[in-house]
């Protein structure tokens, strides 16, 4: 899962490390002896002498200042580039995600014809498109050409504080001092300065908690300040992290953020999602419509994630083609005949079922979509202790690990050792319902729940069983 998300970040990075590419190379460019300054268009293309002669009846008057006329018609062509708003035709959209990039998309245009500021606040489980439907949109030359792009990952903050240094390292400001406070400082008087519109994206942003959430209430309060020119958007999988933890927010409207949720795909999402891809890649009739729907809906089932149903599939296609190939091989070597190549197999519904019983570690009929192993309700159960029992956030598996030895010691189920229970928690990952963030040494690893509590709940479906580990404090202590 870590994998996957510094992935993700490193992809909206390259974005925002190009976009700064394309600024720099445009400064530094000497110009040229033509007449007139030619506008590199959005496509690319550089409009030669005697192009599009005409302007667009649409466009808004020119200046009133003394340039030929070439100047001028660049002048009414930059107007009416600033004028028409991104669309998501021009963008483009993942499959099923067509509404929110729109909501995305209108959201950022319209701050930045007011030249205005505003918070976003992007929420929703993991693999449901929402870095990757932000990068889509800065990625579009027009939008990224209006904005200063500051990304940055919160997972890689050693403390929440030191979010204000890596914010001025990627403005390049200049600060007085070392301390957490001169870094702020300095943020909150460049907004004041006069600049191009900033557009400061903070994935993972729930990783800035703190006790009194002083840090993530001075962030969502720099868009609200009198000329910053600041776009906020903030990153995370809970979807009530606004309401929950910046309660103070909703009682002020400037403060308020704009919400967009990225809920999970449902059963017929995936299989859109799927079919596209199997297009793309020309694996169509490697699955059949059953194969398909039996895998959507699981995936669907447990976490709505659209990476986890393409590495599905992927991993499916790969046994179909293995086995393909030593039937062959076999039946080659008994006829004593060399190998044809007939069409290839598709993927049959037994090898579905049975994939998917290696990957979510169950032997449950596939019928029961949300059946849990013991063993993995009784570890959520304690991780639902943890989290009741104590203040701290920062639960390691070595710890998670005691707590469940303990609950399951008073009800004297068997318990898995540090090792087995490290793949438990990989399982449950998964699924989406918690994530371990890494490291090397692996009790030390960090486990944190993705979803809401009621949420685990639901899918546990075993409210004598929760009911009864929750009443338990002791265990909490690992006793």
């Amino acid at each position: 899962m870590s994998t996957r998300r510094s992935s993700r970040g490193s992809r909206l990075s390259e974005v925002v490390q190009l976009e700064e590419e394309r600024e720099e190379a445009k400064e530094n460019t000497t110009p040229t002896k033509r007449r007139g300054r030619p506008r590199k268009t959005i496509g690319g293309s550089i409009p030669e002498e005697g192009e599009n002669d005409q302007p667009s009846t649409d466009a808004s008057p020119p200046k009133r200042v003394k340039v030929s006329s070439r100047k001028k018609k660049v002048v009414e062509e930059e107007e009416r580039d600033d004028a028409d708003p991104v669309s998501v035709t021009a963008i483009g959209s993942l499959p099923e995600r067509e509404r929110e990039t729109e909501n995305l998309a209108k959201y950022i245009e319209d701050i930045l014809v007011e030249n205005g500021s505003g918070s976003l606040y992007i929420s929703g489980p993991p693999g449901t498109g929402k870095t990757a439907t932000l990068t889509k949109i800065i990625s579009d030359r027009k939008l990224a050409s209006k904005l200063k792009m500051v990304y940055v990952n919160c997972t890689s903050m050693s403390s929440a504080g030191s979010i204000y240094k890596k914010i001025c390292e990627e403005l390049s400001l200049s600060v007085a001092g070392t301390s957490e406070k001169f870094y702020l400082m300095a943020i909150e008087e460049y907004l004041k300065r006069k600049h191009k519109t900033v557009m400061l994206v903070l994935d993972e942003i729930d990783q800035l908690a703190s006790s009194k959430q002083t840090i993530l209430y001075n962030i969502f309060e720099w868009p609200a300040k009198r000329e910053s020119r600041l776009i906020l958007v903030g990153i995370a999988n809970a979807l009530d992290l606004t309401d929950r933890l910046l309660s103070r927010l909703q009682a002020r409207c400037e403060l308020k953020p704009h919400l967009i949720q990225f809920l999970p795909y449902t059963k017929q999402q995936l299989v859109t999602i799927l079919k596209n891809n199997m297009v793309q890649n020309d694996t169509t009739e490697m699955f059949n419509d059953a194969a398909l729907q039996l895998l959507a809906a699981k995936v669907a089932s447990t976490s709505g994630d659209a990476r986890r149903a393409l590495f599905l599939a992927r991993r499916l296609v790969e046994n179909a083609s293995k086995e393909d190939r030593e039937t062959k091989k076999a039946n080659a070597k008994l006829q004593d005949k060399p190998l044809s190549s007939p069409p290839k197999k598709p993927v049959q519904i037994g090898l579905v079922v049975n994939t998917l019983k290696q990957v979510y570690g169950t032997t449950q009929t596939m019928a029961d979509d949300e059946a849990f192993p013991l063993q993995q309700k009784l570890l959520l159960c304690s991780l639902l202790l943890v989290l009741k029992a104590g203040k701290s956030k920062d639960i390691t598996v070595g710890r998670l690990h005691q707590v469940y030895r303990a609950v399951c010691a008073k009800r004297n189920l068997q318990v898995v050792d540090q090792t087995e229970f490290l793949n438990m928690c990989s399982l449950v990952e998964t699924r989406g319902i918690l994530r371990l963030q890494g490291k090397k040494e692996a009790r030390l690893m960090r486990v944190q729940l993705q979803w809401d509590e009621d949420e685990v709940h639901n899918t546990l479906n075993d409210k004598q069983l929760i009911a009864d580990v929750l009443a338990d404090t002791s265990c909490a202590q690992g006793k």
